[in-house]
């Protein structure tokens, strides 16, 4: 079933015009149509869609096809960086909402039905006059994540994706720390919404994750009460099902997440791929693993990662490298002339282009000290352990890094005045330092009770003693680990530069909240119980036997 061909309007040619000038991109080539579109999936459901064809002058062909699955509506804010902005340049795009949202059919279980409706959508594109034989895919966050479940079996005539701070493992994302990451719990919220006016510009930019925030008082309510999977069913009602089956799953093995992992898109994808990606988004890990497995098999993918956040990194500020990949791989005729790797070093305000991800670097040791130093000396064996106590009635505060909607690099000075963190700061240093790829820990650590969580930062302190943070990593504590070995942690991929001047510090408390679940130092569930009991985590430090290493760069 669809509709008649729609000519573009007054209204959405300027705000075309104005949305282009904002990402950079060049010139508008055409007009374009716009026909509503309903897709048939195998099992009778009908996906709504909208397909915008170029209005190209003496006959021309289009450029190519973009496919473009969506969750978050087809109104004009959302449309235009996905389809609008491609078609006014000559491409055809097909934008498609995923079952269960905004006029397509079904019901929406986030995650399980990508794999299967996004091979039929392709098969259904084959059939129709206007296809041209191939076409690429693209669109960020879970517009990627429904590239990722199409390439876990790729189709011959996918050419190209673009796929911008997109996770591939929803598993990963929700339990891959141990802890259940919160932003689930206002993400559920935005998608169990009613749909909203399509219409409305503002209505559209509200559908973009990350711009939600919590919402509502009674959402941050019902995040911080416990027992939270009790408070979440009061306020959730039968809104998102799904979520209450996050929380029934916490192993990430679980076949409840099989549905959801597409870990095998990497080993099975051969076309050429545009990543895209900032140092705050919530799902850099992920991004940055898709890089390095792609490149061990030889796939043609390139790498972007700027200062960014989510929403910052969907592509708002990577559309002229989007434009360029496009007329290489889809229209052929142009070349994506740039560095296989680019990368934004935070603290030295430049761009750097690189051949690989990471750069050759060596590792350099700063053993933690007493008084709360930092350095490169080793200390004494007869130095005094620290320590500190989490409690999870209080708990340690989130502030920015890689956040959904609030993270980005943040004055996290108020980390050290806490009593519930301990923090370790180097004196000035003498000359700059740059490190590439992840920095990490070896930590003698033990708490009692042992059931218990690890956050750690790494931030730099400028020469107006304000802190800001570079990068991070959450765990939940191994009960089996053998804690008569140091705790290592690795934490999240980074590019900084400390200018001479600056100190280095390390930051280490018990949570984040409410960016993860807090440990409730009991072996109960921590989303079932509300006993909660105080952990006291102890870190020693005598000889060295805890230690922040930096992949320092090696000059070339």
């Amino acid at each position: 079933m669809t509709g008649q061909p729609v000519k573009r309007n007054y209204a959405a040619a300027t705000l075309d015009y104005l949305g282009a000038r904002y990402v950079g991109v060049g010139p508008e080539l055409c007009s374009y149509t716009t026909e509503a579109i309903q897709i048939p999936m195998r099992d009778g459901v009908k996906l709504a869609a909208d397909f915008y064809s170029p209005e190209l002058p003496n006959k021309q062909s289009p450029a190519g096809l973009i496919m473009i699955q969506c969750c978050y509506g087809r109104g004009a804010g959302i449309s235009f960086i996905n389809a609008r902005i491609y078609a006014a340049r000559g491409y055809q795009a097909l934008f498609v909402s995923t079952r269960g949202t905004h006029g397509s059919e079904g019901v929406f279980d986030p995650g399980s039905n990508e794999e299967y409706d996004s091979q039929d959508i392709v098969s259904w594109m084959r059939q129709q006059p206007w296809y041209p034989g191939s076409f690429a895919t693209l669109g960020a966050s879970y517009l990627g994540y429904s590239q990722w479940a199409l390439l876990h079996d790729p189709p011959e005539d996918c050419i190209a994706a673009v796929i911008p701070v997109a996770p591939h493992d929803q598993a990963w994302h929700t339990w891959g720390t141990g802890s259940f990451r919160l932003d689930r719990a206002s993400w559920s919220d935005l998608m169990s919404r009613p749909d909203e006016d399509q219409g409305s510009f503002l209505s559209s930019l509200a559908n973009i994750p990350g711009l939600s925030f919590l919402r509502s008082a009674k959402l941050e309510k019902a995040v911080a009460d416990l027992p939270l999977e009790k408070s979440l069913q009061k306020y959730f009602g039968d809104r998102a099902p799904w979520l209450f089956e996050y929380l029934k799953h916490p192993n990430v093995d679980d076949d409840y997440w099989a549905s959801r992992r597409h870990h095998i898109a990497l080993e099975r994808t051969n076309i050429p791929i545009l990543l895209v990606s900032g140092w705050y988004d919530t799902f850099t890990t992920q991004t940055l693993h898709q890089y390095r497995e792609l490149c061990e098999r030889g796939v043609n993918v390139n790498l972007i990662v700027g200062s960014w956040t989510h929403v910052q990194g969907s592509g708002l500020h990577s559309m002229p490298e989007i434009m360029d990949f496009l007329s290489e791989h889809v229209a052929k005729t142009g070349k994506y002339n740039r560095s296989q790797v680019r990368v934004y070093i935070t603290g030295s305000g430049e761009w750097r282009s690189l051949q690989s991800w990471p750069p050759s670097t060596q590792p350099h040791a700063l053993y933690l000290q007493e008084s709360s130093g930092l350095g490169f000396g080793l200390p004494t064996q007869a130095a005094r352990p620290t320590s500190f106590v989490f409690d999870p009635l209080d708990p340690t505060p989130s502030i920015g890094g890689n956040q959904m909607s609030a993270g980005g690099r943040v004055n996290d000075s108020a980390y050290a005045d806490r009593p519930d963190v301990l923090t370790f700061t180097s004196e000035p240093l003498s000359e700059d330092l740059e490190i590439f790829g992840f920095p990490y820990v070896h930590l003698m650590h033990e708490s009692n009770p042992p059931f218990a969580d690890l956050f750690v930062r790494l931030s730099e302190v400028d020469i107006e003693d304000v802190s800001h943070n570079i990068t991070e990593v959450y765990r939940a504590i191994d009960l089996a680990r053998d804690t008569s070995q140091p705790l290592k942690l690795e934490l999240q991929d980074c590019a900084h530069r400390f200018r001479a001047g600056t100190r280095v510090r390390l930051i280490i408390a018990g949570g984040s909240f409410p960016m993860y679940a807090r440990n409730l130092g009991t072996e109960e569930d921590r989303v079932r119980s509300d006993k909660t009991i105080p952990q006291r985590h102890t870190v020693s430090i005598a000889g060295g036997v805890s230690q922040l290493v930096l992949p320092i760069a090696i000059p070339v």
